[in-house]
């Protein structure tokens, strides 16, 4: 152990509430979370000051379900979070039709989503004077 995460409540799997805990890590993997953990060596060791942590990689941006159905993209994108060390993930989840009723590519579906940067405040179409 390289590292002693201690007096964080841990949000991890199994457990509906956060539990008061420590993390260990060595060579940038944690190694353990238990409570009343001991450093060793001269492992560093921080205060959590009891805040929360959520051990493992957060990815913090996700979108499920926009071009593809929700379903096929929550088993496809929950597979992929897990093979790559993802144990948080925080999603856009699209539960009805595509974005804007277009199932299209991002290019050809921006200029929808986007109004040109000439168009008035109140409207979506592009103004034919310079501003």
């Amino acid at each position: 152990m390289d590292l002693l995460i201690k007096n964080v409540r841990a949000v991890i799997p199994g457990h509906a509430d956060p539990v008061a805990a420590d993390i260990a890590v060595a060579d940038g993997r944690i190694v353990e979370i238990a409570p009343d953990l001991d450093p060793v060596d001269d492992a560093r060791v921080v205060d959590g000051q009891g805040r929360l942590a959520f051990p493992g990689v957060v990815d913090a941006h996700q979108h499920w379900g926009i071009y593809n159905p929700l379903a096929e993209d929550a088993a496809i994108e929950s597979r992929a979070c897990a093979q790559g060390g993802v144990t948080t993930g925080i999603t856009y989840m699209r539960t009805g039709q595509y974005y804007l009723n277009k199932g299209a590519s991002t290019p050809s579906s921006s200029p929808r989503c986007f109004p040109s940067p000439r168009a008035s405040p109140t409207s979506t179409t592009p103004s034919t004077s310079r501003r």
